[in-house]
C-alpha cells in the first residue's frame, strides 16, 4: 500500500465524508425546519399570560401607550432608541385592527424573531466555514450544528420569549457581520451599514460593534469604507436628529439616562468605588452565565483559538476573530445599572457558531473510524463515549434552565398570581382610570400609569439624582404629580413595588396617609416585594 503524507490523507477523508453519502443537498436545511418548528411548537405550547420580565412589560406598555397618542420619549420615559417602540407601536397597531389580545401580537413576534436568529446562525457557520476552507455540504453540516446548539441556549431562549429589544438587536447586527464577510461589493457595504445602524437604532450596546466594524473597514477593506459609513451615518444621524426635533428629548432619555443608570459613589455602599462596583457585577453576573452556558464556552473559545491560530489568513478571519470575541464580553455592559446577565444573548450566536466548528469537526473524524478497527485499538470507543459525555455537560445545565422557563420558574410572576391582580385591578378601575403599577399588569388590564410612570428603574434613580444634586427635573416633576393625585385619591388601585418607587418618601407618606392595603402581607415576585392598596375612607 503506497504511503500517503498526513495532509492529503486528511483531504482525502474529508472528502469522502461529504462525497460517499447520499444525502440531498437539501438535507440540511430540512434539518433546519425541523429544528426551528421543534423549537416553534415548544414556544407555542407554553404560551400564557405570567410575567416573565419587567422590560417585557414596559416595552409592550409604552408601545400601546405609543398607539394611544403618548409622544415617545417626550411623554413617555423610555431607555432604548426608537426601532424597537416603533415596531411595538406596529404590533399593537395590528392587534387593535385584527381585533385581538395584544399580547399574543408581541409573542407571535419574539418567536418569529428568535426563528429568525436561527436561521441567521446557520447562514453565518457556513461563511465562517468557508474562511477555513469548508464548503458545501460540510458547511452546510456546520451550520445545521450552530443553529441547533443556538436553539438550546438557555439565556436567549428566555431572554427570546418576551419582547425585548436585545433579540431585534441582534438580527440586525449578525446580519450586518454575514454581508461584512461575503464577497463584499458596494451594495453589500451599504446594506451592512443600514444594518449596522438599525441596530444601535435598537439599542445602544451595538455601538461599540459599529465601531469595530468601522475600523476593520478603514484598515483592510478601504474602498468599502465610505459606503458602508455613509449608509450608517445617514440612517443613524437621521434618525437621531429627527427624533430629537421632534420630541426635545431623544438625547436625554437614549444617552443621558443610560449614562445616568451607573451608580453614583453617594450611592455606593461604603468602602466601594464605581470600579469594585462593575467588577463585583461582571463577576457575579458572568458566574451566572458560565453556569448555565459554561460549556458551549469553552468550546468556542477553543475553536476562536484554534481560528486564529493559522499564519496566513483572510482580512475576514481578522474580522470574525475581532467580532466574536468582542460579541462574547458583552458581558460587561452588566457594570450599568440595572442590566443582568441576559445581556450575554448578545454574544450567544457567536458561542453557537464556533462551539458548533469544534463539535462538527470532531464529529466527522469520530464518522471516519470503523468498528473493525477494535482488533487493533478500542481508544476510538473511548473517544466515542467521551463525545456523547461533552454533549451532556454542554446542554445539561442549559436544557434545565430551559424546562424550568416552561414551567414559569423563571418568571417574574407566574401566570394564576399574574391574572389574579388584572383581574382586580378591573374589578377595581374603569377603562379611563389611571393606576399606579408595574408596566405588564397595566398593560394587560389596559389601564393608563398615572404619569406613564412605566420605567420604574429609571424614574427612582433619576429622582434620587435629582434630590441629590439639588437641581429639580423631570424625576421630581414625575414624583410631585403622582404625590398630588394620591393625595386627592385620583388614582383608584396603587400596586407598589416596595423596593423602588415604595422608598420615595413622598409618594410612600401619601399612600400611608390616604390609602390602605387590600393585602395583609406583600406579594413577593422575583425579583420585587408588591403591596396593593386603594384609597381610604
Amino acid at each position: 500500500m503506497p504511503e500517503y503524507p498526513l495532509k492529503q490523507q486528511k483531504d482525502e477523508r474529508a472528502t469522502a465524508l461529504t462525497t460517499s453519502q447520499p444525502h440531498s443537498r437539501f438535507l440540511p436545511l430540512g434539518i433546519l425546519f425541523l429544528i426551528i418548528i421543534a423549537y416553534a411548537t415548544v414556544v407555542v405550547a407554553h404560551w400564557n399570560e405570567g410575567y416573565l420580565d419587567f422590560g417585557d412589560g414596559n416595552y409592550m406598555y409604552i408601545s400601546w401607550r405609543l398607539t394611544q397618542g403618548a409622544v415617545l420619549y417626550r411623554d413617555i420615559l423610555a431607555p432604548q432608541p426608537p426601532m424597537h417602540f416603533v415596531v411595538g407601536w406596529i404590533l399593537a397597531k395590528i392587534a387593535q385592527v385584527v381585533q385581538i389580545r395584544p399580547l399574543y401580537v408581541f409573542r407571535c413576534f419574539s418567536l418569529l424573531l428568535h426563528a429568525l436568529m436561527i436561521y441567521i446562525c446557520y447562514k453565518l457557520t457556513q461563511r465562517v466555514a468557508t474562511l477555513v476552507r469548508i464548503r458545501g455540504q460540510r458547511a452546510a453540516w456546520y451550520g445545521v450544528t450552530a443553529a441547533f446548539i443556538y436553539a438550546l441556549l438557555p439565556i436567549g431562549f428566555w431572554w427570546s420569549l418576551g419582547y425585548q429589544s436585545e433579540p431585534l438587536e441582534i438580527v440586525f447586527l449578525y446580519s450586518a457581520l454575514v454581508l461584512l464577510i461575503s464577497h463584499m461589493n458596494t451594495r453589500t457595504a451599504i446594506g451592512a451599514g443600514i444594518l449596522t445602524a438599525l441596530a444601535t437604532l435598537t439599542n445602544m450596546t451595538a455601538a461599540p460593534y459599529a465601531l469595530l466594524f468601522v475600523a476593520y473597514l478603514a484598515i483592510r477593506e478601504r474602498r468599502y469604507f465610505l459606503p458602508y459609513v455613509g449608509a450608517l451615518v445617514a440612517v443613524w444621524g437621521g434618525v437621531t436628529v429627527a427624533c430629537e426635533l421632534l420630541t426635545g428629548a431623544y438625547l436625554e432619555n437614549v444617552i443621558l439616562n443610560q449614562v445616568g443608570s451607573f451608580p453614583r459613589k453617594e450611592f455606593l455602599p461604603e468602602g466601594e468605588t464605581l470600579l469594585t462596583y462593575a467588577l463585583r457585577k461582571i463577576l457575579q453576573e458572568g458566574r451566572d452565565v458560565l453556569v448555565l452556558e459554561g460549556g458551549a464556552i469553552v468550546l468556542a473559545l477553543l475553536a476562536l483559538v484554534r481560528l486564529t491560530a493559522a499564519r496566513r489568513q483572510d482580512s475576514k478571519t481578522e474580522l470574525v476573530a475581532w467580532g466574536f470575541l468582542s460579541l462574547m464580553l458583552s458581558i460587561v455592559y452588566v457594570s450599568k445599572g440595572g442590566t443582568m446577565d441576559y445581556i450575554f444573548s448578545i454574544g450567544e450566536p457567536a458561542v453557537a457558531i464556533l462551539a458548533a466548528m469544534v463539535l462538527a469537526s470532531t464529529w466527522g473524524r469520530l464518522r471516519s473510524w470503523s468498528p473493525r478497527e477494535c482488533y487493533h485499538s478500542t481508544s476510538p470507543v473511548a473517544s466515542i463515549f467521551a463525545y456523547a459525555l461533552l454533549l451532556v455537560v454542554m446542554f445539561a445545565p442549559g436544557i434545565g434552565f430551559i424546562w424550568g422557563t416552561l414551567k414559569q420558574r423563571s418568571y417574574e410572576l407566574d401566570e394564576y398570581r399574574t391574572k389574579q391582580i388584572v383581574e382586580l385591578i378591573r374589578e377595581k378601575t374603569q377603562p379611563g382610570d389611571e393606576i399606579l403599577s408595574p408596566p405588564y399588569y397595566a398593560f394587560l388590564a389596559q389601564r393608563k400609569i398615572v404619569a406613564d410612570y412605566s420605567e420604574i428603574f429609571l424614574w427612582t434613580l433619576r429622582y434620587y439624582n435629582e434630590k441629590q444634586d439639588k437641581t429639580p427635573g423631570r424625576g421630581i416633576e414625575a414624583v410631585e404629580k403622582i404625590t398630588r393625585a394620591l393625595e386627592e385619591k385620583k388614582i383608584r388601585l396603587v400596586i407598589l413595588d416596595l423596593d423602588q418607587t415604595g422608598r420615595i418618601p413622598e409618594i410612600k407618606k401619601a399612600i400611608e396617609t390616604h390609602y390602605r392595603p387590600i393585602r395583609t402581607t406583600e406579594l413577593k415576585t422575583l425579583n420585587t416585594r408588591l403591596m396593593i392598596y386603594e384609597p381610604a375612607g
